[in-house]
């Protein structure tokens, strides 16, 4: 693809959306190179779904601080002439003293979120409204549209998410723009990273699957079914492979407990050591259902 062809093409829509939000002229700039990395990444098929994903996807520049929560993404359901829609937006934190390629993580990262969740958005039931952000849910209340829970697969949806961020920033990393503004970002942003970029959202969880997420079974299929909305059965293909149900189930409420344990450890100050042990328990018992997962993958 011509990268090039593809910045021109998309920069009257980058800055159509850009004044429509008031955005600064970082995020503007930065939106040049990521809009075009997103499109080589998911092909020009889904050229329409990455620009709607964009202009209906409103940045918040927030200067609060927060050690856990760098940025994130939101979508708010709410009814509209007696028809469930949702109100889409992220947020960066600590916008005013945030580095550059902190910056590119974020926007990227949430982004994918976003795009991975536009097709079958909303599911309804009876009592329930659920909002679909890749393999995971939000659940609401139908009568208030209160918020209920998170299913557990939002640890597992972070992981992948994290893996194809750093499959879009190296896309960013090798492009060779004429535009010298750009040149320069990306000469900045190559001179800040590795070769090999690899993002470290969701570190400890992201270390512990990283043997699943080579996975090209696991990995390109759930990749697939993101995008296209597919993802009510990822839990009954997983249990198949490995021949016993509940078997993802049991996956992503331990990789939830383990983030949990994270939380805790960062902010006791007794017995820490115990609650090391337990992260690592933990993360062992993950490893044995990636590893029985691979080893089914193989043999089939």
């Amino acid at each position: 693809m011509d990268i090039d062809l593809i910045i021109e093409r998309e920069k009257s829509l980058i800055d159509s959306i850009s004044d429509s939000y008031h955005y600064d002229s970082n995020i503007r700039h930065l939106l040049y190179i990521i809009i075009p990395a997103f499109i080589i990444k998911y092909g020009p098929s889904h050229e329409k779904l990455i620009i709607n994903t964009f202009r209906d996807t409103k940045i918040i520049r927030s200067n609060k601080e927060d050690k856990m929560v760098k940025a994130y993404f939101s979508s708010i359901p709410k009814l509209e002439n007696e028809e469930y829609k949702t109100k889409k937006y992220m947020v960066i934190q600590n916008y005013q003293n945030i580095p550059l390629v902190e910056l590119l993580d974020n926007i990227v990262h949430e982004f994918n979120h976003a795009i991975n969740s536009y097709k079958n958005e909303i599911k309804e039931t009876s009592k329930y409204i659920y909002l679909r952000t890749g393999i995971s849910y939000r659940i609401y209340k139908k009568e208030n549209l209160e918020f209920v829970k998170k299913k557990d697969s939002y640890l597992l949806e972070e992981i992948i998410n994290t893996k194809q961020t750093s499959d879009i920033i190296n896309i960013i990393k090798e492009m060779h723009p004429k535009d010298a503004s750009l040149q320069n970002t990306i000469y900045a942003i190559n001179n800040e990273t590795m070769k090999q970029y690899n993002s470290n959202s969701y570190y400890l969880q992201s270390y512990v699957c990283k043997e699943i997420i080579q996975n090209r079974t696991f990995i390109s299929t759930l990749e697939t079914l993101r995008l296209n909305g597919e993802v009510y059965d990822i839990d009954d293909w997983f249990d198949h492979i490995m021949g016993e149900k509940g078997s993802y189930k049991d996956l992503t409420t331990s990789l939830v407990e383990v983030y949990q344990l994270e939380l805790k450890y960062a902010n006791q100050k007794l017995f820490k050591s115990i609650t090391i042990g337990k992260i690592r328990d933990m993360s062992r018992h993950i490893k044995r259902i990636i590893n029985q997962f691979n080893n089914n993958v193989t043999v089939r």
